[in-house]
């Protein structure tokens, strides 16, 4: 697979001429891979493309092209291995053009299939901004590595052991290491009818637990001093700290101002073992649960602002506003679908098929599709609410609006 780059520049550069692109986004969670419930829920999208399609009465060689484009789409789909490391995945294809180009992406906002004369790229751009670029600091009681993420994958900037953590054996042992301990710990075992064996560990364990304290405190320290460095270098969007230590949040009291409003939250890994998949993975599952709580946050501002004249909460509402250009965030239930309509030129999502112009409208499966590819076009942030609590409070479709009318 090409990199991110080069299948841009390639899809840019797409004149369609006669000839249309095929375009795919589709969720591949850990629920969509189940039993690969993914390819089926491709299946009833070309199935449902197929029936609209034909309505429209495209050319022999274009609806053949079409149909070579879902052909190819459902044989790479079939291959479990094109689809690791990634949680949605987006496909061109023109087979007439000679043109087939997949992007691996962190998420999509949901699964859908247009067919269309230019590329879909938009979502793609939304979601690179979204998740900008990550920075994640892995620590454990002497190693320190760090990794910066975005809409490619991750790459290792950052690995170094902090020379001075090397930690004593245990303050019972007596051990040299812990310099002017030596002796102190005294052993007192009084007779068998006295009360139990007792052990007076003296300074030898206050002075154990304060090296503890200090060399922990020294690698945070030194591990915070390297990421404002990197920051500086490289000024990631996000922050994740990733440990297998039961402290690790101390780490808060060492970090610069600029890093502590970047940090979102802290994983669980091994950082002298983890893999990049396995990371990957990890910050992943972060970003869904941040995403959960943003999902009940924007649902009470949605409550809140209708009642000033800032939010609509229907879908012909929210068609009204979009066509104004007063939408700010849309909200899309993640299993709402609607038929409806689409002008031919100007590509305007209706819910009946009367253009605004003389132009034709064409019937299309799923109008929610159109609605969420026009709002991307006007910088729309679009939201997709998959829980069930969330959901039940949108009738349709919901939006946040920039002004109030």
């Amino acid at each position: 697979m090409r990199s991110l780059k080069e299948a841009i520049e390639t899809l840019l550069s797409f004149k369609p001429d006669d000839y249309m692109i095929t375009n795919l986004y589709l969720r591949l969670d850990a629920e969509d891979r189940e039993n690969r419930k993914y390819l089926r829920s491709f299946k009833d999208l070309v199935k449902m493309q197929k029936e609209y399609l034909d309505k429209r009465g495209l050319k022999g060689e274009v609806w053949k092209s079409v149909e070579e484009d879902f052909k190819k789409m459902e044989e790479f789909l079939s291959e479990p291995e094109n689809l690791k490391g990634c949680r949605g995945i987006a496909i061109f294809s023109s087979s007439a053009r000679g043109i087939f180009e997949v992007v691996k992406l962190p998420y999509v906002y949901r699964s859908r299939l247009i067919i269309s004369h230019n590329p879909l790229l938009r979502e793609i751009a939304s979601i690179d901004e979204e998740l900008g670029r990550i920075g994640v600091l892995l620590i454990d009681r002497k190693h320190v590595r760090f990794f910066l993420m975005d809409l490619e994958g991750a790459t290792e900037v950052l690995d170094f052991m902090e020379p001075i953590a090397t930690r004593a054996h245990k303050f019972h042992s007596g051990g040299g290491m812990l310099k002017g301990a030596e002796g102190t710990m005294k052993f007192s075992m009084p007779q068998r009818v006295g009360g139990p064996n007792m052990v007076q560990h003296a300074f030898g364990e206050y002075r154990f637990h304060m090296r503890i304290k200090e060399e922990k405190h020294r690698l945070f320290k030194l591990a915070s001093d390297a990421l404002m460095e990197a920051w500086k270098e490289s000024k990631f969007d996000k922050l994740v700290i990733g440990s297998d230590r039961e402290d690790i949040e101390e780490i808060e009291n060492h970090l610069h101002t600029y890093l502590k409003e970047r940090l979102i939250g802290y994983i669980r890994v091994n950082p002298s073992h983890v893999e990049e998949l396995e990371l990957k993975e990890k910050v992943f599952d972060l970003l869904i649960q941040k995403s959960r709580e943003e999902e009940k946050a924007l649902i009470r501002e949605l409550e809140e602002l209708q009642g000033k004249g800032l939010a609509v909460n229907g879908t012909s509402k929210v068609l009204e506003q979009l066509y104004a250009g007063n939408v700010r965030v849309l909200l899309v239930p993640e299993d709402f679908h609607k038929p409806g309509y689409v002008c031919e030129n100007s590509h305007l999502p209706l819910l009946t098929p009367n253009c605004p112009t003389d132009e034709k409208a064409y019937e299309v499966p799923d109008v929610v599709e159109e609605i969420i590819e026009m709002a991307l076009e006007e910088r729309v942030r679009v939201k997709v609410l998959f829980l069930e609590e969330t959901k039940k409070k949108v009738d349709g479709l919901a939006c946040l609006m920039r002004f109030a009318l």
